[in-house]
């Protein structure tokens, strides 16, 4: 899609188009070696103050792959602890029956067919019934207080789950910004490269252009480091439940391409927006559940759900237009087409990967949703 080629924090580094690849123009006069120390002197500069960008950015993913760690670890233990509380709840439930179920002879309620055993004892014994009356009405109330104090306490988890999935939605989708950062960056080093060698070539004896050729390879260094580290850290994504309503939408738009898993497009929605929880805009300008750029979004725009508009924030239109997208590119196509679609969605193999593995997770299971 090159929907993020030039996202916010590549134009606050300065690498964009006319930053890098434009700061070392070829010689315009190969013969003047005054204007030739000048070009390497410039070159040297250039590339020097790109390798500095390079290396804030890459701070700047060693951060975002910690908010990416965090993020899903905080998920994973609201959800464990959102299950625990869950499971008190039902215990306290089957423990204020059971003691129901003690005070009672046969089940049955005061006034029924059946006495309460402390009722029928106190009966047989002469004794006053409204004291045991009084004492099971005092029991029944306490239970009710602890079953509701475990229920309020597994609300409460189970919010606090919530809020950490939506933690890690955003971290991700920082992350897959990253990889459009990296992309960028990458294109403008090449451009600086080809204009440095042309330099060279012509001032091959000065030590402006030696210096400017290794800062030069210490700058790509460090750019595919940071590839690979945001490689590391999409390692760690993987698939997660697929809400029922996107599930349905998944399904219906993937039968609109011959040969499209659903499982793909659930993969999408769920790295570029979490399946609708992180619609944007992102940095870039992209929008909605499936994060299209503006101008991409008009050419292939859907309505999804036949209401009449096109609109990129409603889940139905979204979903639909990214099958679309991605048919077009090979998607419906086998492995390789899914991987050259989804390289068109976004420049960077790692999100290739990335989306390719957790779509085969979703695969692997007996539907996008849990039972």
């Amino acid at each position: 899609m090159n929907r993020r080629s030039l996202p916010a924090l590549v134009l606050v580094l300065g690498l964009g188009a006319g930053g890098l690849a434009g700061a070392a123009p070829a010689l315009a006069d190969p013969g003047t070696a005054a204007q030739a120390r000048q070009e390497a002197a410039a070159a040297a500069q250039a590339v020097q103050r790109a390798g500095e960008r390079v290396t804030a950015a890459q701070e700047a993913l060693v951060r975002q792959r910690s908010d990416v760690a965090s993020a899903v670890s905080s998920s994973i233990g609201a959800q464990v602890q959102a299950d625990h509380e869950e499971r008190a709840a039902a215990s306290a439930r089957t423990r204020t029956a059971q003691r129901v179920r003690s005070i009672y002879i046969d089940g049955g309620v005061v006034g029924g067919a059946g006495r309460g055993l402390a009722l029928l004892t106190s009966l047989t014994h002469g004794a006053d019934p409204t004291v045991a009356l009084a004492g099971l009405s005092a029991a029944r109330r306490v239970d009710d207080a602890v079953d509701a104090a475990a229920r309020t306490r597994a609300a409460s988890a189970r919010e606090d789950a919530q809020q950490a999935d939506g933690g890690a939605v955003a971290a991700v989708a920082g992350l897959r910004d990253v990889a459009a950062q990296v992309s960028a960056m990458t294109d403008a080093l090449t451009g600086a490269q080809q204009r440095l060698e042309a330099l060279t070539a012509e001032a091959a004896s000065l030590q402006a252009a030696e210096d400017a050729a290794a800062a030069l390879a210490a700058a790509q260094a460090r750019a595919a480091a940071l590839n690979a580290a945001a490689t590391s850290s999409a390692e760690g994504v993987h698939a997660r439940t697929v809400p029922a309503d996107y599930d349905d939408l998944y399904r219906h738009a993937a039968a609109t391409c011959a040969g499209m898993r659903p499982e793909l497009l659930a993969a999408v929605g769920q790295v570029e927006s979490g399946h609708g929880v992180n619609v944007g805009p992102s940095s870039a300008g992209a929008q909605g559940p499936m994060q299209f750029m503006p101008a991409t979004f008009a050419s292939y725009g859907v309505d999804g759900d036949d209401d009449g508009s096109i609109d990129v924030q409603d889940p139905a239109d979204a979903v639909f237009s990214a099958a679309k997208y991605l048919c077009a590119n090979g998607g419906g196509q086998g492995r390789d087409g899914e991987a050259g679609a989804l390289f068109r969605y976004n420049h960077a193999d790692w999100y290739v990967a990335m989306v390719q593995r957790i779509a085969d997770e979703l695969t692997g299971s007996a539907s996008l949703t849990s039972p």
